[in-house]
């Protein structure tokens, strides 16, 4: 089988009709490169939206709806900024924020009976409306929860998607609030899994990450706005093949070439024949950056990419 993960997506509301026509070009071409993968599903793995308002939600589905796409929401800090789980529910289509589903390598989508299938597990990290601390929490029952389904998980492979990485797992998530604050009651529960391979997948940082502790991968996706690329995931009977893919026409390229091609122009006019080229070129960067960032949201906090050698990963699922 196969399967995408979209990092942050942060889908926010256009404040008018130029920006709105960058905004839905990007998406459109995100979501046209990820059908073209073939995946047999996908996981947005939280901060889908950029305010968490139901506008940002029903606009951000209605464009996947149009590209033909569907896909498995992990709830995010930003996801949270304004409704609650329960509220955003009724757009992710999710019933619990918490839950198991069952892939089988050979035949895909299947259930607890089967033993070939693995477990993917959805985990529910971000705090319900309290954007001063944006950083993960996974409460008593959860984690709970969590024990239980990585004992029973035995020596099969094991998929886990949350929105924050674990603390000093991936790129950045020692820093304060880029993680799960209880890192260390999850990373107990995680140990649990002594037999078979396990991946945690994660995003928040907005940088590509990928690093080891025992038997467990920890596989951090970077945000599509910056970085231009998802990740692909082939799950065999034999190994587990994690590919990164680059966005079709470099969207964030496009997005800056447009939006400089019309601050140029304005600022060109208003400049004197005195203006020095340096100068111009620095009032064209700030200027596009403020008109990309109001029609993406904003990600001036963090780096564009993450660590170049961290794209891609192959592991046998046979463990000496």
């Amino acid at each position: 089988m196969r399967f995408v993960v979209l990092g942050d997506l942060h889908y926010s509301i256009a404040p008018d009709n130029a920006n709105y026509s960058l905004r839905e070009e990007f998406f459109d071409r995100i979501f046209t490169s990820v059908v073209r993968q073939q995946p047999d599903v996908v996981f947005a793995i939280g901060d889908t939206t950029d305010n968490g308002s139901a506008e940002e939600f029903e606009g951000l589905h209605y464009c996947a709806k149009r590209n033909g796409l569907n896909f498995i929401t992990v709830n995010g800090n930003h996801d949270l900024l304004e409704l609650t789980k329960p509220e955003i529910a009724r757009y992710t289509g999710n019933r619990f924020p918490y839950f198991a589903l069952y892939f089988n390598p050979v035949s895909g989508l299947s259930d607890v009976t089967d033993p070939g299938a693995a477990r993917f597990l959805v985990l529910d990290t971000p705090r319900e409306r309290n954007p001063k601390d944006h950083s993960g929490w996974v409460d008593a029952a959860q984690l709970a929860w969590l024990d239980n389904q990585i004992v029973e998980s035995g020596d099969q492979p094991l998929f886990v998607f949350g929105h924050h990485p674990l603390t000093h797992a991936t790129l950045w998530s020692s820093f304060p609030m880029l993680s799960i604050a209880n890192s260390t009651q999850v990373w107990s529960a995680f140990s649990r899994k002594r037999q078979g391979r396990a991946f945690y997948f994660c995003g928040h940082n907005h940088a590509n990450s990928i690093d080891r502790r025992d038997n467990w991968h920890f596989i951090q996706s970077a945000a599509p706005l910056r970085s231009s690329d998802f990740r692909v995931v082939d799950f065999t009977q034999e190994e587990v093949s994690i590919q990164t893919v680059n966005i079709e026409a470099n969207c964030s390229n496009l997005l800056l070439g447009q939006s400089a091609n019309r601050t140029t122009s304005r600022t060109t006019s208003r400049t004197t024949s005195r203006t020095t080229s340096r100068t111009t070129s620095r009032t064209t960067n700030r200027t596009t950056s403020q008109t990309v960032a109001q029609a993406l949201g904003d990600f001036g906090r963090m780096p564009a990419k993450g660590l170049r050698r961290d794209r891609d990963l192959r592991i046998e699922l046979t463990m000496a």
